[in-house]
């Protein structure tokens, strides 16, 4: 199995971010090919802190290989861009 991770920052609007990754940005990561399991939620701390990231999301592909092709195809491309429209609080991804 291979993983893409997506941790994004703290929205300037949590409620906004939330809508908008349910209702559209979560049917276009949908579409990617190749995705044999997918997780997300937010996050929280065991102290009551603000923890580090908002929400982590969890992508996995059975190959590097199908991970490449599946990010690399306009499904992927179009998933991709569209995280600039909502993750105010900024994204990074880990392989």
């Amino acid at each position: 199995m291979y993983r893409v991770l997506i941790s994004y920052g703290h929205p300037d609007d949590p409620s906004a971010f939330d809508n908008y990754y349910a209702n559209t940005h979560l049917p276009l990561a949908a579409q990617i090919p190749g995705v044999t399991h997918f997780a997300a939620g937010r996050c929280e701390s065991f102290d009551g802190t603000t923890p580090s990231s908002y929400m982590l999301a969890d992508i996995g592909f059975a190959t590097r290989e199908d991970a490449h092709a599946g990010l690399s195809a306009p499904q992927g491309q179009a998933a991709a861009a569209d995280i600039a429209n909502f993750a105010t609080g900024g994204a990074t991804m880990a392989f």
